[in-house]
C-alpha cells in the first residue's frame, strides 16, 4: 500500500522559506504528493533540510496555509524535489481534502476531454467519489 498519492499538478503551491539563501518568499512550485505527515514538491533550486517554510495554495477557496520542516532534499531529473514535515497533525487532513479537491477536478477534465461531457464540480466530485474515494483514501491510510 503506497502511503502517499501523486497529485494531478492542477494547483500550484507557494513556498516562503524562512531561511537565507533557500527560495524566497512566494515562490510557485510544483506538488509532488501529499502523505500523511507531510508533501513532497519540485523546485529548481536545492533547499536545505531543516529549513522552516509556509506553504500556501492561494487558488483554493478557503485559501489553504500550512507550516513545515524541510526533511529531505535531492536532485531530480529537472531541478530538485524536497519533502516537509507539518508542524501540526491536524494540517494532513487539511492537505488531504486540497488533494482530493485537485484530484476531483482532474477526473473533470479527463471526463471533458475522453467523453466530451461537462460536468460541474458538484457533479464530478459526486462520480469521483463512488469511483476513487476508497481507493484514495486506503492509498494514503486515511480511513
Amino acid at each position: 500500500m503506497r502511503k502517499f498519492i501523486r497529485h494531478p499538478n492542477c494547483i500550484p503551491i507557494d513556498i516562503a522559506v524562512d531561511e537565507s539563501g533557500s527560495e524566497g518568499d512566494g515562490t510557485t512550485v510544483t506538488l509532488v504528493n501529499v502523505s500523511a505527515g507531510g508533501l513532497a514538491f519540485s523546485l529548481l533550486h536545492p533547499v536545505n533540510v531543516g529549513a522552516r517554510l509556509t506553504i500556501s495554495m492561494p487558488q483554493v477557496w478557503p485559501d489553504y496555509s500550512a507550516s513545515g520542516t524541510v526533511v529531505w532534499c535531492r536532485e531530480a531529473q529537472q531541478g530538485f524535489e524536497a519533502g516537509v514535515q507539518f508542524d501540526q497533525p491536524d494540517e494532513a487532513f487539511k492537505a488531504r481534502m486540497v488533494a482530493q479537491f485537485c484530484q476531483i477536478e482532474e477526473y473533470r477534465r479527463e471526463v471533458r476531454e475522453r467523453d466530451g461531457r461537462a460536468l460541474s464540480s458538484e457533479e464530478a466530485a459526486r462520480e469521483w467519489i463512488v469511483r476513487y474515494a476508497e481507493e484514495f483514501a486506503n492509498t494514503i491510510g486515511w480511513q
